[in-house]
């Protein structure tokens, strides 16, 4: 296989799955086999490419920034353009989010919303994926845009969204709208070394876009560190999936139960260190601890883990619920500045959640309240999961305090949607 090949590969698995991915892929030879290629030389390759496809100018800037102050105070807001990238499941992390407020949009304020897929997947597949999940959005049209055009065939709308850095470069040149927002759900220059991307990232934040910030910690970021202008909405959980109802109840010598979250292709979630933990606490445990993990397909065997975990891979969103509410504990980590749906996900079923301490996220995770907090070395981590498991009167009281919690404050999705699409129509109001 030449050079060419393999690096047009590593790239392709890099856009699929994440840098860790390929990374991952690298070390086990099952991409590269005798060749030369390197991490280094497949980020060159991306970066390059980014570099030349993703670009833009003062005066691109300066005549996007122009539509906001020729459309200031209130406007009615009837029809927004939402640029999104490729996906895979309609269900899960952030794009159920933004398909979330788009079809609320649609049910209670009548906006035909209509979808820019900046990608490559099939426009039909995408369209059916997103009607499946909200019905509400099952007529509006997607249509592809890409570095070779297709702006010119949206139709002009009151509001234009990005959703993905990426997306930001193509709604900074569409000017067909009178408003134009970021749809941001995590801090995403962390997602990448220091470097050319990392910058490329960084300067979609000072664009000029009205921030929707999900969680108040990145509300502060875009205002703070980018002098943007944001509101931001709490995330919240389906109740209907995720409670504490029913969940079971451990008997006298049966095996603790443990979920992690684990994937391998994505390094904000720490995997690697999640995995040296888990392997300190079979040691310790052995047959009295039964550890599940779920979120990505691997092969236990492949990242030393055989006989530590059992990898349910992608799962049903339905059937997560009724996972967590096995399981007697739960540990997720993420070292970006979002805490991630698991955490939500975890405490309103009653399951105690063990993470890194973030200082982004204290604002949900408090120590020994409703998580336990570790510093992140593999013997603190296991240690935090042995007690989680171990001291059954800390467990049960973290469990209750952060189900009722999520019930109580983070279960009124409606409430967070109707506060977004209002600041959306006057964010200087």
């Amino acid at each position: 296989m030449s050079l060419l090949e393999n690096v047009r590969k590593g790239i392709s698995l890099w856009r699929r799955e994440g840098f860790g991915a390929l990374k991952l892929a690298i070390a086990r030879r099952a991409i590269v086999e005798q060749s030369s290629l390197d991490i280094w030389s497949a980020y060159r390759s991306e970066a390059t490419a980014l570099v030349n496809n993703f670009d833009f100018s003062a005066s691109d800037v300066a005549a996007s920034r122009l539509l906001h102050q020729q459309h200031p105070g209130p406007v009615s807001i009837k029809s927004v353009t939402w640029f999104i990238p490729d996906f895979n499941h309609a269900y899960y992390g952030g794009i159920y989010t933004i398909l979330r407020l788009a079809a609320h949009m649609a049910k209670y304020h009548g906006v035909q919303n209509q979808f820019a897929l900046v990608g490559s997947f099939d426009t039909s597949v995408i369209a059916a994926k997103i009607g499946e999940a909200f019905p509400e959005l099952a007529n509006s049209p997607v249509l592809r845009v890409g570095f070779a055009g297709g702006l010119e065939a949206l139709a002009p709308t009151d509001a234009a969204i990005a959703t993905l850095w990426t997306t930001a470069y193509f709604v900074l040149r569409f000017n067909k709208t009178a408003r134009k927002f970021y749809f941001i759900q995590d801090c995403e220059p962390l997602f990448y070394p220091a470097g050319s991307t990392h910058a490329q990232v960084e300067a979609t934040y000072r664009f000029g876009f009205y921030g929707l910030c999900n969680t108040p910690a990145l509300k502060d970021i875009y205002e703070d560190q980018y002098q943007g202008q944001a509101t931001f909405f709490y995330p919240c959980v389906d109740t209907n999936i995720f409670h504490a109802e029913k969940r079971r109840e451990r008997s006298e010598g049966e095996p603790y139960r443990l979920f992690f979250y684990g994937r391998p292709g994505h390094p904000r979630n720490g995997f690697e260190l999640g995995i040296a933990a888990l392997r300190k606490l079979k040691r310790r445990l052995g047959k009295r601890v039964q550890i599940l993990c779920a979120g990505a397909v691997w092969d236990a065997a492949a990242y030393g883990a055989q006989g530590v975990v059992e990898n349910l891979g992608m799962l049903p969103y339905e059937e997560t619920g009724d996972l967590y509410r096995s399981c007697d504990a739960g540990f997720v980590m993420m070292f970006t500045r979002h805490p991630s749906y698991l955490p939500f996900e975890m405490m309103a079923c009653g399951c105690s959640v063990v993470t890194n301490y973030n200082p982004w996220t204290t604002w949900l995770l408090k120590d020994g309240e409703n998580c336990l907090l570790s510093l992140p070395s593999a013997t603190s981590l296991a240690d935090r999961l042995e007690e989680a498991l171990l001291d059954e009167e800390l467990r049960l009281k973290i469990g209750k305090t952060s189900s009722q919690l999520i019930k109580s404050q983070f279960s009124n999705w409606h409430e967070q949607l109707e506060k977004v699409y209002g600041w959306m129509c006057n964010p200087d109001g």
